[in-house]
C-alpha cells in the first residue's frame, strides 16, 4: 500500500471517483460527504466489487483505478494506474482534521502508479488516462450508430418485431449503423444456442435480412452467467465460481432470482467461450454487446487458485475476442473499466437508461444508484468523460418516443444533451412506429457523432456530478440551478 498525506483543509476539497464496474457510481462531490453503499447485499456483487465496496463513511471515498481531488480553484491532486491488465487498483481518500490522507492499494502484480499535485486537474487527468489506454493498446474505432431491442421490448422481443423496425428505419432514412438483437432470444441463461419459446424463431436467423436492409447484425450475451434452470449449469456444475463451502457462488438477483458465473480459470471453460464467440460470428454477427461481465471478476474458490480475479476476468474476456475475430465490434457492459481496455471496442460507462428520471427510493433509502434510470445513467456516464482514451463510451440509449415514457421534454433533452457531450456510441430502442415527426427529429439530432466534450470546472456541480461543460450544463437537481431548470440540460451555459 502507498500513503500520501495532503496538507488541505477537507472541507475545501472535492473528489471525483469512478465505481468498480459500468454501473457502479462515478461522483463528484465534497470530500466531506458520504459515499453510499447498497443496504442489499445482492447489489454488493450486481453493482460493485464486493472485495472492495464504498465506504459507507462520511468523509472516506473509494475508487477504482483513478481518483482525483479538487481545489477551489482547480487545482488539486491525481491518481492514475499506469496498468491495469492483472491488476485490481484501489483508491481510498479519508478526511482526518486538518488534513487528508490518501492510500492506494493493489490487487495483484505491481503496475505503475501516477500521483500529481496539478494547477490543472481536468487537464492531468485526461493526460493520464489518455496514457493507460495507450499502455493498454485500446480500440478506439468509430463509433457506431445502433438500434437495440432492449429498451422497449425487454425479453419479450420477437424475430418479426427486429425486422419490422429495421424496415421501418430503412423506410425513414435513419442512419443506423447496427441493429442489435438483445436478451430474449434465448431458451435460457447459458443456453445461448437455444431459442426461447415466444421468440419465434432462431437468433441465426436474424443476420441475413438485417444485412439485406444493410445493416450490420449485433447479438446481446451475458457469456459468463448461467441460470440454475439452464441446461449449461445442469451439464457443467464444476464449470461455476464457488464460494468458501464449495457450492456455486450467486453472483447477482435478476431474471427471477440468483445467478451463477463461470470460472474463468477453467480450461474447458476458456474453450466453451472462445466457441460461443465464433458459434455467434458464424451466424453472422460481427457486433457483439457481451453483459454482466463482472462476475468473471468476482471474489470466490476458482479452478486455479493461483491466478488473481483482474487476470481470471482479462482471461474470459481474451478467450471471447479470440472467438470472435480481431476484427469483431465488442461492446462490454456491466464489466470491468480498466481491466477491459485493448479487448472491447466500446464500453457502457453508467448504468442503464430508463424511461423515467429517476428510481429516488432505491437510489435515496436504499443507497443504489446502480439501476436503471436517466438521472443515474447522466449521473455517471457525465463523471466519466475522460475514458474515451480507453475504448468508445456508450453512454446507453436515448429516449425519442412519449409514449411508454415518463420522461419529460426537458430530460428526453437532457439525454440527447449527454449522449452529444460524452461522444461515442449512438443508440436507440424506440419502436420506430412510436416516434411522431418531434420524435423522429430529436432521434436523428441524437445518432448525429459527436466528439467528446471537456469539462469547464470541477469546482461546481448541480447534482453530485461532473455537470459544467464546454458546450452546456447538466441541472440533475431538482430544483433550478443557476437559471437551469431541473433535470435538464442548457446550451452554452456554464453556469
Amino acid at each position: 500500500m502507498r500513503e500520501w498525506i495532503l496538507n488541505v483543509n477537507p472541507a475545501e476539497v472535492r473528489v471525483l471517483v469512478s465505481g468498480f464496474q459500468s454501473w457502479s457510481e462515478a461522483e463528484l462531490r465534497p470530500l466531506t460527504d458520504s459515499q453510499a453503499v447498497p443496504l442489499m447485499r445482492w447489489r454488493h456483487e450486481q453493482g460493485h466489487d464486493p472485495g472492495f465496496l464504498p465506504s459507507g463513511q462520511a468523509g472516506v471515498w473509494r475508487s477504482h483505478t483513478m481518483l482525483a481531488l479538487v481545489r477551489p480553484d482547480g487545482s488539486g491532486w491525481v491518481g492514475m494506474a499506469g496498468e491495469a491488465t492483472q491488476t485490481f487498483i484501489q483508491w481510498e481518500a479519508r478526511a482526518q482534521g486538518d488534513h487528508v490522507t490518501v492510500t492506494c492499494t493493489l490487487e495483484g502484480p505491481d503496475v505503475p502508479l501516477h500521483w500529481e499535485d496539478t494547477r490543472d486537474v481536468i487537464a492531468t487527468l485526461e493526460a493520464r488516462a489518455a496514457d493507460l489506454g495507450q499502455a493498454m493498446h485500446a480500440r478506439t474505432p468509430a463509433p457506431l450508430r445502433v438500434w437495440c431491442s432492449w429498451y422497449s421490448y425487454y425479453r419479450a422481443v420477437t424475430l418479426e418485431a427486429m425486422l419490422d423496425n429495421a424496415r421501418r428505419a430503412r423506410a425513414a432514412g435513419l442512419p443506423f449503423d447496427v441493429f442489435q438483437l438483445d436478451d430474449g432470444f434465448q431458451a435460457d441463461l447459458g443456453d445461448w444456442t437455444e431459442p426461447s419459446a415466444h421468440f419465434g424463431g432462431h437468433a441465426r436467423d436474424l443476420p441475413a435480412p438485417l444485412q439485406a436492409l444493410g445493416y450490420t447484425p449485433g447479438l446481446w450475451l451475458a457469456p459468463f452467467l448461467a441460470s440454475p434452470t439452464s441446461r449449461l449449469f445442469a451439464e457443467h456444475p464444476d464449470w461455476m465460481l464457488r464460494g468458501e463451502g464449495g457450492q456455486p457462488l450467486p453472483v447477482g438477483h435478476n431474471w427471477g432470482g440468483p445467478y451463477y458465473t463461470l470460472d474463468t480459470t477453467h480450461p474447458e471453460v476458456l474453450a466453451w467461450l472462445r466457441e460461443l464467440a465464433a458459434t455467434a460470428r458464424g451466424w453472422g454477427y460481427t457486433y457483439l454487446k457481451l453483459d454482466f461481465l463482472y462476475g468473471a471478476a468476482l471474489p470466490g474458490v476458482r479452478h486455479d487458485p493461483r491466478v488473481g480475479r483482474a487476470q481470471a476476468y482479462r482471461m474470459g474476456l481474451q478467450a471471447l475476442r479470440d472467438g470472435a475475430g480481431p476484427d469483431a465490434f465488442l461492446l462490454g457492459c456491466g464489466a470491468p473499466l480498466a481491466q477491459s481496455i485493448g479487448l472491447v471496442d466500446a464500453m457502457r460507462t453508467g448504468p442503464d437508461v430508463a424511461p423515467f428520471w429517476d428510481e429516488e427510493s432505491r437510489r435515496v433509502w436504499l443507497g443504489d444508484a446502480t439501476g436503471p434510470s436517466a438521472r443515474n445513467a447522466l449521473h455517471t456516464a457525465l463523471s466519466r468523460w475522460y475514458q474515451h482514451p480507453w475504448y468508445q463510451p456508450d453512454p446507453d440509449v436515448a429516449i425519442c418516443r412519449r409514449e411508454l415514457s415518463l420522461l419529460g421534454h426537458d430530460e428526453r433533452e437532457a439525454v440527447a444533451g449527454m449522449l452529444d457531450v460524452v461522444g461515442g456510441l449512438r443508440a436507440s430502442s424506440d419502436p420506430i412506429e412510436l416516434l411522431d415527426d418531434a420524435g423522429l427529429a430529436l432521434l436523428r439530432r441524437c445518432l448525429d457523432v459527436s466528439t467528446p466534450d471537456r469539462p469547464v470546472t470541477l469546482s461546481q456541480s448541480f447534482g453530485g456530478a461532473t455537470t459544467h461543460f464546454s458546450r452546456g450544463t447538466f441541472n440533475l437537481t431538482d430544483t433550478t440551478a443557476a437559471g437551469v431548470r431541473p433535470h435538464s440540460y442548457r446550451e452554452g451555459s456554464h453556469g
